[in-house]
């Protein structure tokens, strides 16, 4: 244990501000054994370095167990449309595919991405897949469960899920609906308090319970009465965070002036950085070194922002994970960041991306 609290504490200081902490030193601590923790250090190492062909694997995954939604988030590219690959939901026998060449490696597995992971017959199949693998799972949630009642929510607690974010945008049905379009206010509430209730009856430790709040330009005057509210719920945690712009459209400014928060505070993805710096984050892109993601198929994404099925890097149902993630798609995304770039390196989508800055920035 004393191993794994010193590797937890390296790792929340390298983390960004912008990512969950806690959650992640949670999973690291309940899962973590000797293995992982010699890979997660190597990890760490070749981030630091800037390898470009890693000794280590990725260690915390995320799995598109379904890229199918029933709201229409005006930000989300399931919500309207735009997402450029076939929606689908995973398979329990996809996901024990991905699960089996992961599992010595993975410390989370977060369970969603692009779409309500609730709405998969077979989520909680999978939660006690990964259960028995001892990997930990994490869901987001916006909690509109459909055709769904209350046994459902005390399986959801029943099954062994670690973390569960609930997506709520507001207090009010008309803040809330705004961005959440086709929600119910009073359904979510209505299931948190469910949730919540059946976990402390039973004496539960988790599900870990986070209420995720996007703070935006439309709700942000109820910043104070959420925080209120998720004391009288007994959530966990509220997190008030930024929203951000779906990929295609991250230097958006009209879209940012719509419904980006004026508060300071919540402009972590404001395009305005990047059309000042051309980048918004002064470091490398550590998903090409922590983290892998595979949609609903199989197919490996570069990380969890990128969404289109042509900027796919590999599938983990055709290959294992060594050959998919030391490919040449990689290499070359890590040589973006790296001052061992190749001159032989390709192109990828990680080129065009303006969230992290690259190594040849650093000379401008």
């Amino acid at each position: 244990m004393a191993v794994a609290t010193s590797v937890s504490n390296v790792l929340l200081g390298r983390l960004p501000s912008y990512t969950r902490k806690s959650r992640h030193l949670q999973q690291l601590l309940r899962y973590a054994h000797p293995r992982k923790l010699v890979n997660i250090a190597r990890a760490e190492l070749a981030l630091s370095r800037g390898e470009t062909v890693l000794r280590s694997r990725p260690y915390i995954f995320t799995i598109d167990t379904g890229n199918v939604c029933n709201l229409r988030c005006p930000l989300c590219p399931t919500g309207v449309h735009t997402l450029e690959r076939r929606q689908s939901l995973m398979t329990l026998r996809t996901f024990e595919t991905v699960l089996d060449r992961i599992a010595p490696w993975a410390v989370e597995i977060v369970m969603h991405n692009w779409g309500e992971p609730f709405l998969n017959p077979e989520i909680l199949a999978m939660i006690g897949a990964a259960r028995a693998a001892s990997v930990g799972t994490t869901i987001s949630s916006n909690l509109n469960l459909v055709h769904r009642g209350d046994d459902f929510l005390e399986a959801v607690v029943d099954s062994g899920l670690d973390h569960l974010t609930v997506s709520l945008d507001g207090t009010t049905q008309d803040v809330y609906g705004t961005y959440r379009r086709g929600g119910d206010i009073e359904a979510v509430f209505h299931n948190l308090r469910t949730l919540l209730a059946y976990r402390n009856r039973t004496g539960r430790r988790t599900p870990t319970v986070e209420w995720q709040f996007l703070v935006m330009k439309h709700n942000e005057h109820q910043v104070e009465s959420a925080r209120r509210l998720a004391r009288q719920l007994g959530v966990d945690r509220l997190r008030l965070t930024s929203a951000g712009l779906p990929f295609n459209q991250l230097d958006d400014m009209q879209l940012a002036t719509q419904w980006l928060s004026d508060l300071p505070a919540y402009q972590a993805y404001h395009p305005r950085a990047i059309a000042q710096r051309g980048y918004l984050f002064d470091e490398r892109c550590f998903y090409l070194y922590r983290g892998m993601t595979i949609n609903p198929g199989g197919e490996v994404s570069p990380c969890c922002v990128v969404y289109h099925a042509q900027h796919d890097f590999g599938s983990l149902l055709t290959d294992d994970l060594d050959t998919v993630w030391n490919n040449a798609h990689y290499r070359s995304s890590r040589g973006l960041f790296s001052p061992k770039r190749q001159p032989t390196d390709g192109d990828t989508v990680c080129g065009r991306c303006p969230l992290f800055k690259y190594e040849s920035m650093k000379t401008r």
